[in-house]
């Protein structure tokens, strides 16, 4: 167990994905590594980023925006009052003659503003704070920053500067066009008043979680166009990379967190000021608060540090088991970390708004709560450990490192994290030894599929993945399972199709391609055609034609409509079936038999060579896609028939045999089939076991609605 230090004075998600709605109870780490035991703190690292033989290609054009900031907070009145000196690089085409700017923070101003039309005080399981409801960040004075003065020091000219009608959004006017591949220098004087703590900011008594708090400049794209939207309940946040430099004058009796690595920590009276630098990072938070007791972990050279409440103290091993696990995983997969630091909290009670939430370098989880004694006494066991860590440190890569555009395509950064933290599990529980279980039901496993699938919507989606985050409403309440869960299946049921290895090949072609850039939807999909081919041949039909996933199609099914995977057994049946009944010529040309047909239905003990098993196949979703059809005849013999999805229904014949069953999608390939309880059909008089997994297989649908509210923007 790692050593605890608290404060020097003293000396999910709110869950998002923590909960397993099936049972109700919360996940324990069992089955990650415990961390080694550590009887001091790791000292902090000298540079922001890990050496360069161990961080991977950090290309210096990707810095295009980099921030100082010197800033106080006042604690009694909740306020930050800070000076920025912002250095932005024209990238092109073109000169540029205004600026814009996210105030993010003016989303919490009003009732009328676009977050609070949208959210109506509320998110996630959180609440304005009816003693402190609102928040805002009030811009005072912008300057260009450069040209000689009289007294030797760069010339400040006062520059034109207003908010635009949604108030999360201001315009800057230069005093002169920036031509193209020049930079320039702006300074902002700004005051930042803290809401009580709800959607991941503000305060919460003497706790204080700052994230978004400064204003920012929007991202400029290739085609010379603005990427600067209004903030919005279900946009997140969209920068270029820079370096950062903060500096922060605080109470002296509160424990710091932030992006990046601590420079230094000056004494002044009962005051302090903590310098903190980030390297090639796109935002910088940070939080703060009396009581946080840290605890410190080192893989790699990274140095781990968690901040919790005292009366958590004893999870910091599970939630470092959970970061070891997501971070051996995703280094693997996706390439190296590339910083030196990552700082992890579990905000107190009174602030679970401020849990669940990613930065870079830098992360809020929720508590780790194992199961209950009675439950595993009654066969009950997970190994999800704390997923809520997973997910978050999960966005370091998904949308830290490989920078997607989360307004216009949000599944880049949600549904790509919520694959990869699935992945996770499958490296920390066994893959290549089948889909590892995690979760026994009175002793029954419930696989990582199983789980996968459970967490899709129980109903038909109304809206399509690849949408901007402000056309997703909660009067609808799609996002979730739409964002996250969809997209994490369809990538699952790619990778199945695919094989598991080829698919994974292409990933990392495509993390690796795109580090420190803004990849779109389009590179992705491009770059999966390109590792797996624009056709992925699934098998061949009887009479040797190749059945194709043609990857274009896939992708414009399931990023862009509505529809669903669906399939469903319709029949199992047999005829009667004389195949000599009836006149017939012979090999002289004449007429021979009439034998009399068998009457249908056949009477019982038909023999099995005059019985034809039937059975029908129904495409009941509009998704058209192969699938597999598994048979098991009168004899025990199983065969595999593979069906090209077209057609509403595909009719199987079996001559002189009977079928006892049907069973659509028997390997489990496609994920994106939330509703399975009509794949599997039985032949009158064959009674299927009543067993466990088939209890379970309708528990797990049932239960679905359940699951709905676990995982969330």
């Amino acid at each position: 167990m790692p050593a605890f230090i608290t404060s020097r004075r003293r000396g999910r998600a709110w869950a998002r994905f923590a909960a397993l709605g099936l049972l109700g109870l919360s996940a324990s780490a069992s089955g990650c590594s415990a961390p080694e035991e550590r009887s001091a703190p790791v000292p902090e690292p000298t540079e922001a980023l890990r050496p360069a033989a161990e961080r991977g290609p950090v290309p210096a054009a990707a810095r295009v925006a980099s921030y100082a900031i010197d800033a106080r907070y006042d604690e009694p009145l909740h306020q930050i009052a800070g000076r920025v000196r912002l250095s932005w690089r024209n990238e092109g085409p073109g000169p540029v003659s205004s600026l814009p700017f996210h105030l993010y923070m003016n989303g919490f101003r009003a009732a009328d503003t676009a977050w609070m039309d949208q959210a109506r005080g509320q998110h996630r399981a959180t609440a304005q704070d009816p003693q402190a409801p609102w928040g805002y960040l009030e811009l005072s004075s912008v300057e260009r920053v450069g040209g000689p003065s009289h007294d030797g020091e760069p010339a400040h000219t006062a520059l034109r500067f207003a908010e635009s009608p949604e108030p999360s959004l201001a315009t800057v006017w230069l005093d002169a066009p920036l031509p193209e591949g020049e930079e320039v220098q702006l300074e902002l004087s700004f005051v930042t008043q803290l809401p009580g703590v709800f959607a991941r900011t503000g305060f919460s008594g003497r706790y204080v979680m700052a994230g978004q708090w400064f204003p920012k400049i929007g991202v400029r794209q290739p085609d010379g166009t603005w990427r600067a939207h209004p903030f919005t309940l279900y946009s997140e946040f969209y920068a270029d990379f820079g370096d950062y430099d903060v500096r922060l004058d605080l109470p002296g009796d509160l424990v710091v967190g932030a992006t990046g690595i601590r420079v230094s920590t000056e004494a002044e009276g009962t005051r302090q000021r903590v310098h903190y630098r980030a390297e090639m990072v796109h935002d910088f938070a940070w939080t703060a608060g009396p009581d946080l007791v840290e605890a410190w972990d080192e893989v790699d050279g990274i140095r781990i540090r968690s901040l919790l409440p005292p009366e958590r103290r004893a999870d910091a091993p599970l939630h470092f088991a959970a970061q070891r696990a997501a971070l051996e995983s995703m280094q693997r997969r996706f390439g190296p970390y590339p910083w030196s630091t990552i700082t992890l909290v579990d905000p107190p009670e009174g602030a679970r708004g401020a849990g669940g939430m990613e930065y870079p370098t830098f992360y809020t989880t929720s508590p780790a709560r194992p199961l209950p004694p009675l439950a595993r006494a009654l066969g009950f066991d997970l190994r999800l450990g704390t997923f809520t860590t997973i997910h978050e440190f999960g966005h370091q890569y998904f949308q830290g490192l490989l920078a997607s555009d989360e307004f216009s395509q949000p599944w880049l950064d949600e549904g790509l994290n919520t694959f990869s933290n699935y992945l996770v599990l499958l490296d920390a529980h066994g893959e290549g030894e089948g889909d590892p279980w995690v979760a026994r039901v009175a002793g029954h496993p419930v696989s990582l599929q199983d789980f996968a699938r459970l967490r899709l919507s129980p109903r038909p989606l109304m809206q399509a993945i690849d949408q901007p985050a402000d056309r997703f409403t909660p009067l609808v309440g799609d996002y979730g399972s739409v964002t996250y869960r969809q997209t994490a299946a369809t990538l699952f049921t790619l990778r199945r199709l695919a094989g598991d290895a080829a698919f994974d090949a292409a990933m990392r072609t495509y993390a690796d391609r795109f580090r420190f850039r803004h990849p779109t939807g389009a590179d992705l999909e491009a770059t999966l055609i390109e590792g797996l081919g624009a056709r992925i041949e699934l098998g061949r039909t009887e009479d040797g034609r190749p059945i194709e996933l043609e990857l274009a199609s896939f992708f414009e099914q399931a990023l862009r409509t509505t529809r669903a995977v669906d399939f469903r057994v319709h029949r199992v049946d047999e005829r009667a079936w004389t195949p000599g009944a009836g006149w017939h010529r012979d090999e002289e040309g004449a007429l021979v038999g009439g034998d009399e047909p068998l009457p249908e239905p056949p009477p019982e003990g038909l023999p099995d060579d005059q019985v034809e098993g039937v059975v029908v196949v129904h495409r009941a979703g509009e998704f058209v896609i192969p699938v597999e059809i598994e048979v098991e005849l009168s004899d025990g013999e199983r065969q595999r028939v593979l069906w090209d999805g077209t057609g509403r229904y595909r009719v199987l014949r079996w001559p002189g045999r009977r079928v006892r069953w049907a069973r659509v999608d028997p390997r489990d390939l496609l994920l994106l089939e939330g509703r399975r309880l009509d794949n599997t059909r039985y032949a009158a008089g064959q009674t299927p076991p009543v067993t466990a997994e088939r209890s379970l297989s309708y528990l797990s649908e049932v239960s679905a609605l359940a699951l709905g509210g676990a995982l969330g923007p």
